[in-house]
């Protein structure tokens, strides 16, 4: 079975420096984020398991996705084809089958019986909002027109026992959803999956035209088992999740959400956010609670493989040339290029900037030039770009609210494109300079080493 608990144990017997397992007690408020930023700064990044969690009975996990090593590992394929191997996984979709068997359903509890204090009541940062958030849940909402499925992953901030603030960002396809919903006066149903094998994460992350628990099933090779909510039975849920939230949003309601600190390693304000109302928790017999801990590397890794795919995707329908992408810093993007014709960058940045919410600055370098070498990248802006010629501003498209400078409400911002690639046709012909082959290759380092005095 393909799951959080099989993955955790086949890191367990085959990877076991991979894992970190802590007995004694840990204090949800600051310290598994402390535990997590030390190991970090040793340069480590284990997948922490933490047995004994104050305040609750649920063990909790961290960091599963913390490594590109783990995705690969996960995906059963080399480091270097994580990004291929999740192509290939979109390219061969499999459809989920739906079961009667439920793990996830071993121990229910609907309305009063609902209580979301009894989870690990995590904080993180010192600037984070006094109630705890859920941050590794995996939302399942259903289109009311398309009958489409959508899976995305969304903050949850516990309000009561029973109600959570849900960040839905203007935009993202559940956004698309809800607002058919209030449009219509409706609440939207809702579920949500905690504790997912790394395939189903990543496949939750996928952004296109398939349904997400298709591209789960390519990438597991096998189709996901999936059952029916049980106050939400239009909607399912992987059976073998460690815990669900099911219920609705409501289409009106709105509570204030935030502070809270995001990916890009600084914190939000406060927004006014829908409330998630929570008709059922079902979980497993010894169910554990799995966490994403906001701004450190495995939120980082994580949407890396989706962002590449996305990105490339769009842009080799307007660029053939395109042959590389790399996001080089929060909001911050390179493509390389084997570069036609003058208007091929241009055209790139509409693309992506017009149409990615999470595309903010894009740099279009020529194909010769190494994207994730920095150093390389600012020459290739230094040496090829004009402002005046080759930047290009976008005044006032979709972005979004986890990004610290803008101050939309709605996320609307202004982007940037950077056409650092060579003209075609230089009026003015620049060499690089450089030494005869014959002479280098001529020059022992060695031997100049061993004569240091």
């Amino acid at each position: 079975m393909s799951d959080l608990r099989s993955f955790l144990e086949r890191v367990r017997q085959e990877r076991p420096t991979d894992l970190l397992e802590l007995e004694r007690e840990v204090d949800p408020r600051f310290e598994t984020t402390a535990i997590l930023t030390k190991l970090e700064e040793r340069q480590r990044s284990p997948v922490l398991v933490f047995k004994n969690v104050k305040g609750t009975k649920f063990p909790l996990v961290t960091n599963v996705c913390g490594s590109m090593g783990r995705l690969a590992f996960a995906l059963g394929c080399p480091l270097k084809e994580v990004s291929v191997r999740y192509a290939e996984g979109i390219d061969a979709p499999i459809r989920p089958v739906v079961t009667d068997h439920a793990p996830v359903q071993e121990r229910v509890a609907t309305g009063a019986e609902v209580d979301l204090h009894l989870l690990p009541a995590l904080t993180y940062h010192e600037h984070d909002a006094d109630k705890p958030y859920i941050t590794a849940a995996i939302s399942v909402a259903r289109d009311p027109e398309t009958g489409h499925v959508n899976l995305s992953y969304h903050r949850l901030m516990i309000a009561s026992r029973n109600t959570t603030g849900i960040l839905i960002e203007p935009g993202k396809h559940l956004d698309r959803i809800f607002q058919k919903y209030r449009s219509a006066g409706r609440a939207m149903p809702i579920a949500f999956f905690i504790g997912a094998h790394p395939a189903w994460s990543l496949g939750a992350l996928y952004s296109g035209p398939l349904e997400e628990y298709d591209v789960i099933g390519g990438l597991l090779r096998a189709p996901l088992p999936v059952v029916a909510c049980v106050t939400q039975p239009g909607l399912f849920v992987p059976s073998a999740a460690e815990i669900v939230l099911e219920g609705f949003v409501s289409p009106d309601e709105l509570i204030a959400e935030g502070p809270f600190g995001e990916w890009p390693g600084f914190s939000t304000g406060v927004a006014r956010t829908p409330v998630f109302h929570v008709t059922a928790m079902t979980t497993r017999d010894g169910a554990v609670f799995q966490d994403v801990v906001s701004g450190h590397i495995e939120h980082l890794i994580l949407e890396v493989p989706a962002i590449e795919y996305r990105a490339l995707r769009n842009a080799r329908a307007v660029a053939s040339g395109v042959v590389a992408f790399s996001l080089i810093a929060p909001f911050t993007s390179v493509v390389a290029l084997h570069k036609t014709s003058e208007d091929e960058p241009k055209r790139l940045m509409d693309a992506l900037l017009t149409t990615d919410i999470q595309a903010k600055h894009l740099i279009v370098v020529d194909a010769d030039v190494n994207i994730g070498e920095l150093r390389g990248v600012l020459r290739a802006v230094g040496l090829n770009t004009l402002a005046a010629r080759d930047v290009y501003i976008y005044p006032d498209e979709q972005g979004t609210l986890l990004d610290p400078a803008c101050t939309s409400p709605t996320g609307r911002t202004s982007k940037m494109g950077i056409d650092a690639t060579r003209r075609l046709s230089p009026a003015r012909r620049a060499m690089g300079n450089s030494v005869p082959s014959s002479v280098l290759d001529a020059i022992d380092v060695d031997e100049l080493l061993r004569r240091r005095p």
